[in-house]
């Protein structure tokens, strides 16, 4: 991997390098608080990624914490090496590359009909043995969507000795932590995030969201389309809070139930502005309570499916 106009950053074991204005080395330009790229270590060659915070982001207390809580749950979940670096006023997550392919590149049809409902079952499995890691380092990852599950091979006849990391902790809380001064509303993703995430009922996100959002995740996985997605996003966010996973002859009976489960939503009869705070709090922790409690249990009815 070759690097042109390369910038230089310096770790405590090692010297990264990225090219920021080299467009096959940009993985993600101009996010909400980063730009993330492809770079390399100096030492050893191997790829890593990395996340350049942007500057202002130091001075915000509102949005740093959220660049702390990232490398705490990268150094506690993922297995990579990973190093939070400030150099020269700005904040640098470098994590080692994982080879492979996303959930949402096996949703194409060139990956996607060479593999078996068997193939699928075990591939949840083993997303949901990555999700139960990071639940019990005590974290929620709040992010939960087919690009971010990783499958560690690019051959779908290798997908049994295949392992399965879920990446971008970028959202990650702690298992019921407070809102931070200057926060007042956490973001979410469009058809992933559970319906506590949307109306921003904070207090409620726990294990149970990620689990919602991986049955969201799993779903897409055996239909290879999107749930809810509408050409319009308010549309869609109405439609995500309000509609059940649809039935499809990709499911199998015996696992849309399971899907179903993790993904109970409260039957709002009115759109959510229509209802205060605390009555929307009450129907969502009804719904919350017909959910799986744990990625254990979500897990147990899965691994059933396979045998």
């Amino acid at each position: 991997m070759t690097l042109r106009n390369r910038l230089e950053i310096k770790g405590e074991n090692d010297t990264y390098l990225i090219a920021p204005t080299d467009s096959a080395s940009v993985l993600k330009p101009n996010g909400e608080i980063c730009s993330t790229f492809f770079g390399i270590s100096e030492k050893l060659g191997r790829k890593v990624v990395v996340k350049r915070y942007h500057p202002w982001v130091n001075s915000s207390p509102a949005y740093f914490w959220r660049v702390e809580r990232e490398a705490q749950a990268c150094t506690a979940c993922s297995g990579l090496s990973t190093e939070l670096i400030l150099s020269n006023g700005v904040y640098y997550l470098i994590t080692d590359f994982i080879e492979g392919i996303s959930f949402n590149d096996i949703t194409r049809w060139r990956f996607h009909r060479k593999l078996r409902l068997s193939d699928l079952i075990l591939l949840s499995i083993k997303a949901l043995k990555a999700l139960q890691r990071i639940h019990s380092a005590g974290f929620v990852h709040c992010d939960i969507k087919p690009s971010n599950v990783i499958v560690t091979t690019n051959s779908p006849n290798d997908i049994a000795k295949a392992d399965v990391r879920i990446v971008d902790f970028g959202m990650t809380r702690i298992h019921a932590e407070p809102l931070h001064a200057g926060v007042t509303k956490l973001p979410f993703a469009l058809i992933y995030s559970a319906p506590e995430q949307i109306l921003n009922l904070w207090e409620l996100i726990g294990y149970h969201t990620d689990l919602y959002a991986m049955g969201v995740t799993l779903w897409q996985l055996f239909t290879r389309i999107e749930p809810w997605r509408t050409g319009n996003p308010l549309k869609t966010i109405h439609v995500q809070l309000t509609q059940p996973l649809p039935k499809s002859d990709r499911v199998p009976d015996s696992l849309i139930g399971i899907l179903h489960k993790c993904t109970v939503k409260p039957q709002l009869a009115k759109p959510p502005h229509y209802y205060t705070r605390n009555q929307l709090k009450e129907m969502m922790q009804i719904a919350i309570a017909g959910r799986y409690g744990s990625a254990s249990e979500f897990l147990w009815d899965i691994e059933r499916l396979a045998l």
